[in-house]
């Protein structure tokens, strides 16, 4: 027996190249899964071209991350030793949306 989705493969324009791109199933099954609110708005060559430029702009630096003790880069200058990196980060921000769905209310935006 096979697990229907919710979601369905859409079909989305690039904002920077304007052309058409699928963003499937399993892509939206991991926004939803990570709370992300915001479809995506660039193709994937475009998105890793932003990502890119991002970069030149903010280059990345290392820390030692303040819960599992790992050597990582973040893309931000750290103002303090309370920095995570990004797994950290991200498993401190699902445990954050759980308490609040927990508590019965919405997810920030």
């Amino acid at each position: 027996m096979t697990k229907e989705s919710k979601f369905e493969d859409q079909v989305l324009n690039c904002k920077d190249c304007g052309d058409k791109f699928i963003w499937t199933e399993g892509e939206q099954q991991f926004y939803y899964d990570k709370g992300l609110k915001n479809i995506p708005k660039r193709c994937k060559p475009c998105a890793e071209k932003f990502k890119s430029e991002l970069r030149e702009k903010h280059p990345m630096q290392w820390i030692k991350c303040k819960k599992c003790h790992k050597k990582a880069e973040v893309p931000f200058e750290p103002k303090s030793e309370d920095t995570l990196c990004e797994e950290c980060f991200n498993k401190e921000i699902e445990k954050r949306n759980r308490k609040i769905i927990e508590s019965g209310l919405q997810l920030p935006q």
